[in-house]
């Protein structure tokens, strides 16, 4: 399989496996979708012997081939709020992906956002770090925010709430 025939959401989904394997205890992590096998480990490649078979002829694949299957990130037993809309009425606005927290663009300079500050759908709320990529936080929903849920400069979650917005 071809890595430009990966999607972006595919790419996030390794990335985020690979930081959870880095903060686990666990040496190597193998997965397999498909026709998709992943391999990862901590320090030397794991070694697999397998015996050598006759050559097989293969049917020539198919252009509709299924998307690989949605893969989430180990969670820690802490619970993760549902991030649809609380009692009072706000949406939560979740980490899109696993991995450190900023919540201003750089050090000493002003938050994305704050409470009270106005968001539309394609805003910039975040950034999270993942393997020293920098990845971007949208709001995905038009509103003012009523909580920030999250300290700048914290290990965040997939699907952890990181803050509250009133739909506007």
């Amino acid at each position: 399989m071809l890595f430009g025939s990966l999607s972006d959401d595919d790419v996030r989904q390794i990335a985020a496996l690979v930081e959870a394997l880095d903060h686990s205890g666990f040496d190597s992590l193998q997965l397999q979708v498909g026709e998709v096998k992943l391999t990862l480990g901590k320090g030397a490649v794991p070694t697999v012997v397998a015996p050598v078979a006759a050559p097989v002829a293969v049917a020539p694949r198919s252009t509709d081939l299924p998307a690989l299957a949605p893969v989430e990130a180990p969670r820690s037993t802490a619970a993760v709020a549902a991030p649809g809309p609380a009692a009072d009425g706000t949406v939560a606005i979740v980490a899109p992906i696993l991995g450190m927290f900023y919540a201003c663009p750089e050090p000493g300079a002003q938050p994305f956002v704050t409470v009270g500050a106005a968001v539309a759908e394609d805003s910039t709320v975040a950034l999270i770090e993942v393997m020293k990529v920098f990845n971007a936080a949208r709001a995905g929903v038009s509103g003012v925010v009523t909580e920030v849920c999250v300290k700048d400069c914290t290990y965040v979650e997939y699907g952890q709430v990181l803050f509250r917005v009133r739909p506007a």
